[in-house]
């Protein structure tokens, strides 16, 4: 998982930082870090594997596991079998690949009702996506960053690829510029000078400050866009989700190559622009409207 760049050993001195013994060579707090940092690592790459079948939707096989989550095989190997053993995942019989079983899907249903989104919402972008021809994400508000929580990729080999978990920050992308509309600016003013001074990638501090400027065009014309030719080439279009009854900030969008995404721009925002105008406003909302579904296919 790519998300800020965050390695293994990065995750070990923090884990050092947090228990205090650095460098410590008593044998009883050696153990307890190393235990501490085992039970951390295999923690992420846990999360990091059902992110992967998020993202590619389709069984896989150890070594596809090992090579996308940059771990040795036999660490893979260990993951999967105990998850398998826990009922997490299946393997199947001729291909020997693995695959997340409904164990693992129903521990968030119940947090997508709550959120006040409509049943099927994963469905929808799907089908948001195959109408557009353009990979479609859903972002949420993570700190001072945006993180892509779901995406359907756009078929065929020339596309912007996603990776479900990672971040950007919010002042250099149109997912932060959407949600940041309902910021003051001198809130976000704030955010752009601790991003500053917290990332470490020299293309995100030189962006940060357009931010305001994106945010303010984004309140008007109620969507945000980013093209970044001279970073990684891609652009983004987001429109922000109702936010009433949702815990953290979420939002719509596009990815894709800057110069293809820039000419379809005019095309691409008012479909999603329709798309989120179409959403509950609130849990209320989207609690009436099951109701109404409901009585609408029950017998009388």
């Amino acid at each position: 998982m790519n998300a800020m760049d965050d390695g293994e050993d990065d995750l070990g001195l923090s884990v050092a930082a947090l228990a205090g013994v650095g460098g410590s060579q008593i044998p009883g707090q050696a153990l307890r870090l190393d235990d501490a940092e085992n039970m951390l690592k295999s923690s992420f790459r846990t999360m990091a594997l059902f992110e992967f079948f998020a993202d590619v939707k389709r069984p896989a096989s150890i070594g596809e596991i090992a090579d996308n989550l940059n771990m040795p095989q036999s660490s893979a190997s260990a993951l999967t079998k105990s998850l398998q053993d826990s009922g997490y995942l299946e393997r199947e019989v001729e291909s020997r690949a693995f695959y997340p079983t409904l164990r693992i899907a129903f521990l968030g249903d119940w947090l997508i009702k709550m959120s006040g989104l409509p049943d099927g919402f994963a469905d929808n972008l799907s089908r948001l996506s195959e109408t557009l021809g353009e990979t479609v994400f859903l972002a949420m508000r993570n700190g001072i960053y945006s993180q892509y929580i779901y995406t359907h990729h756009k078929p065929g080999p020339v596309r912007a690829h996603v990776e479900t978990g990672s971040v950007r920050p919010l002042v250099c992308a149109a997912t932060g510029y959407s949600m940041l509309t309902g910021d003051t600016d001198a809130d976000v003013g704030k955010l752009i000078r601790r991003t500053i001074h917290e990332v470490d990638k020299p293309f995100w501090k030189d962006n940060a400050p357009a931010a305001l400027e994106g945010v303010q065009a984004a309140r008007t014309r109620g969507y945000a866009v980013t093209y970044h030719p001279s970073g990684n080439g891609t652009g983004g279009i987001a429109v922000a989700l109702p936010s009433r009854g949702v815990r953290r900030q979420l939002c719509v969008g596009v990815v894709g190559p800057t110069d293809a995404l820039a000419e379809r721009e005019l095309e691409i925002a008012p479909v999603l622009r329709g798309f989120v105008a179409g959403l509950p406003r609130s849990i209320e909302d989207a609690i009436m409207g099951r109701a109404a579904l409901a009585r609408a296919i029950t017998p009388t």
